[in-house]
């Protein structure tokens, strides 16, 4: 994946040809107008020495880049030059940013006699005016209403000012300390590098090859077996050895990564890295990408999507050859300048993609997801990644799933096999958490229906439950017209979601829970209460609680038939789930785990309004079903 992230640099380097290795390693002061205020710790030459002066405010801009030569280094420690952002404490900035750095770099081996000579007049005078200096500082801060505020040196001869980008000794300090984090690790506090080797990145032999080349860390040389040649970390540098050339080129890749090529994915980021057989490939697929995010052929709203990115792509790389492949990284940035590699998902072709979006349009068009609309008129039912999130979320209530998720995803684009009750009884568990609370459960149900019907169709089932060929009225309608076709549509509908429904017991759950709703909806009419709801001990019933439901609930809707003198329509649906749970045998024997006989019971609750006799339907016999199904 390396390889491919230098390409992108060169594919950089190429639009860009005046882009030279000090754009790449360094870094902007400015900070999208974070820190506006740039704040000159002025020096002056007076009688042949260097004096500070005074504090000169300017406006920051990203235009003094290469002037300011900012460049972090450890949070605690200096960064590569004398240029520092104020973070919390004025005096604990020069003091540790700018008095130390003078300090510790006037006598580098890279400089000369002049060149020491002058860092060292510099680090006595700022050390001896100190006190001058933070107050002076601390005076101009007041004096500004945004208080990002950036610190560094100038220095003022014969009327001409010098910022240190103006000094090619100090530019040293970037290129000299940039090389040496590739070549030496201040953790192991050892060196690994080599001289004329081939880098692993460019495949040619180099004058110089780096062993602690980190900036992406798909590796680590501090566990043993990832070292080449045993533990020994100043040998790291044969495990990937990177020459100059590639380390710049990764490093201007991770920027129009980080700039272009980075999206969103329900609470997490991934970048999205394409791999190309040939040079012309990887420019044509880059330029799509950055043309689509710059100029959507489609409307935002009506674009097709696979996650709740704006600038989601997918749509327009399943349309791409099977010439480039795609690689995902999720990652996260706990603070600046760490990166932290949270998952891979590698060599994705648009040809999947467009599988993926194939089996979206399919379950999207089924007849249980379509015509529902939100209250601006947007479809109910879209299926993407967020389908998938809902079950595996990171919150307070449910805890963090960020992992499962993320090895599921990776999991439906790489073609592998999922556990079916994993995530039966991920749906389960959430459907639980909103029922338990008195919350409305039919929309979760609903997703979770759709979920694994998706997942179904790429048929990723490790149990191989392939979908049924679907009748097409599950795609254009689902309804019973009347008492003598019941038995016959209901039939229909198990033997096209075989996924739910494998035999007898799975068919008698579904018809009870069916049945539960019809009394739950009743008792909301006639009590404006749900008495039996607590009968269904949270969705955490076994076979034996569900399979006593039955009595219990036909016995229940005939005491309100006799109290209201009304006709409930239930009798049909009531013989056949009598039948099924006949058929089922002992529900000792069932063999069916806890979280599926819930969902499937769940499940016929959620559709049970599919399983009215709509030619019957009157003010009379309607009132025990709501539109949405539930009580």
């Amino acid at each position: 994946m390396i390889n491919s992230i230098a390409e992108l640099g060169r594919f950089e380097k190429n639009k860009n040809p005046d882009l030279t290795s000090f754009d790449i390693w360094l870094e902007d002061s400015f900070d999208n107008g974070k820190y506006p205020n740039l704040f000159l710790i002025e020096f002056i030459k007076e009688d042949s020495k260097w004096v500070f002066n005074k504090i000169d405010v300017w406006e920051n801009s990203t235009n003094l880049k290469s002037k300011l030569l900012y460049k972090r280094g450890a949070s605690r420690g200096i960064n590569k030059t004398p240029t520092s952002k104020i973070a919390t404490s004025i005096e604990g900035t020069l003091k540790q940013k700018i008095i130390s750095w003078f300090e510790l770099n006037k006598d580098k081996t890279f400089l000369s006699t002049e060149d020491k000579t002058f860092l060292n007049e510099i680090s006595e005078e700022i050390k001896k005016k100190k006190e001058d200096i933070y107050k002076a500082i601390r005076e101009k801060a007041g004096m500004v209403d945004n208080k990002g505020i950036v610190l560094s040196p100038v220095f003022a001869k014969n009327g001409n000012k010098k910022f240190i980008g103006d000094y090619e000794f100090f530019k040293k300090f970037i290129t000299e300390e940039s090389k040496q984090g590739y070549k030496y690790s201040p953790t192991f506090k050892k060196h690994s590098f080599s001289k004329n080797e081939t880098c692993s990145v460019c495949n040619k032999v180099k004058d110089e090859v780096f062993g602690f080349f980190t900036s992406l860390a798909f590796y680590t040389v501090d566990k043993p077996g990832m070292v080449t040649g045993g533990f020994q970390q100043d040998k790291s540098w044969k495990n990937y050895p990177v020459c100059l050339d590639c380390a710049l080129d990764v490093e201007t890749g991770i920027k129009l990564m980080d700039q272009e090529l980075s999206f969103k994915f329900y609470g997490l980021r991934y970048y999205l890295i394409p791999r190309t057989i040939t040079k012309r490939a990887s420019e044509d697929i880059i330029d799509s990408i950055l043309d689509f995010k710059k100029s959507p052929r489609i409307n935002t709203a009506d674009r097709e999507r696979l996650t709740n990115d704006e600038n989601d792509v997918f749509e327009m790389l399943q349309e791409s050859q099977n010439n480039v492949a795609l690689n995902l990284v999720f990652y996260a940035k706990p603070q600046k300048g760490v990166l932290r590699i949270l998952a891979a998902i590698e060599e994705i072709l648009p040809s999947r993609i467009q599988q993926l979006f194939n089996a979206k349009h399919f379950v999207e068009n089924m007849v249980f997801f379509k015509g529902y609309k939100t209250k601006e008129n947007k479809d109910m039912f879209r299926f993407s990644f967020g389908t998938l999130r809902t079950f595996f979320p990171n919150n307070k209530i449910e805890g963090n799933h960020d992992k499962s998720f993320l090895e599921l995803t990776r999991m439906v684009f790489s073609d592998i096999k999922i556990d079916y009750q994993f995530i039966l009884h991920q749906i389960i568990s959430h459907i639980r958490n909103n029922f338990v609370q008195n919350q409305a459960i039919w929309f979760q149900t609903i997703q979770g229906f759709m979920l694994i019907i998706y997942l179904n169709k790429l048929n990723l089932f490790r149990n191989n439950l392939k979908e049924a060929d679907m009748d097409h009225m599950f795609f254009d309608s689902f309804k019973i017209e009347s008492k003598e076709e019941l038995e016959e549509k209901t039939e229909l509908f198990f033997l096209n979601f075989k996924e739910f429904f494998e035999n007898d017991a799975h068919s008698s759950i579904f018809l009870i829970g069916v049945l539960a709703q019809f009394l739950l909806n009743i008792q909301k009419d006639k009590r404006n209460a749900t008495p039996f709801r607590s009968r269904l001990k949270g969705l955490k019933m076994n076979s034996r609680d569900i399979s006593v439901l039955l009595p219990e609930i036909i016995e229940k809707i005939e005491q309100y038939k006799k109290q209201y003198g009304i006709h409930y329509q239930y009798k049909g649906i009531a013989d056949l789930a009598s039948k099924y749970l006949i058929s089922s045998g002992n529900f000792r024997n069932w063999n069916i785990p806890v979280d599926e006989m819930n969902f499937i019971f769940v499940l016929g609750m959620n559709l049970s309004q599919y399983f009215k006799i709509k030619s019957n339907a009157n003010a009379n016999t309607d009132n025990e079903q709501k539109e949405d199904g539930n009580e």
